[in-house]
């Protein structure tokens, strides 16, 4: 588990399973934010469960950031008072986000599996991973 606070409120990150894919491990984790019944439950394709700076970086960006379609129905934005508390906070939770993916580009490099490493060469972002 990880939590971070920020805008009055703290935001609850935990591993809650692992699953094995043709791709490699996938991580499933919860995301909560205090004062709200809302919760997503976000995968990420990884072999560490390890609830690190990577991470919680990932779903306040997924979850926070990209409203992707249909996240205001299914995710945490489905509560009208996390996008408020979101849209008055923005600056200190990019901030927060900031400093956690300096956080996370300093931790080990993570073993990567074919599929990742594919799709890092066709956006031309391998050069980090090498042929590792």
């Amino acid at each position: 588990m990880h939590e971070v606070v920020v805008g009055g409120r703290s935001i609850t990150v935990t591993h809650i399973a692992s699953e094995s894919s043709e791709h490699g491990a996938i991580q499933r984790y919860r995301v909560e934010v205090s004062g709200s019944d809302s919760a997503t439950e976000p995968s990420i394709l990884r072999e560490n469960s390890v609830v690190d700076a990577r991470v919680v970086a990932s779903v306040i960006d997924s979850e926070l950031f990209l409203e992707y379609p249909g996240s205001a129905e299914s995710g945490l934005l489905r509560d009208s008072a996390i996008r408020t508390w979101r849209d008055e906070h923005r600056g200190s939770i990019e901030e927060l986000l900031t400093q956690l993916k300096r956080d996370a580009d300093a931790l080990p490099s993570e073993p990567v599996s074919d599929a990742e490493r594919v799709l890092l060469r066709a956006f031309e972002m391998d050069d980090r991973h090498g042929d590792a």
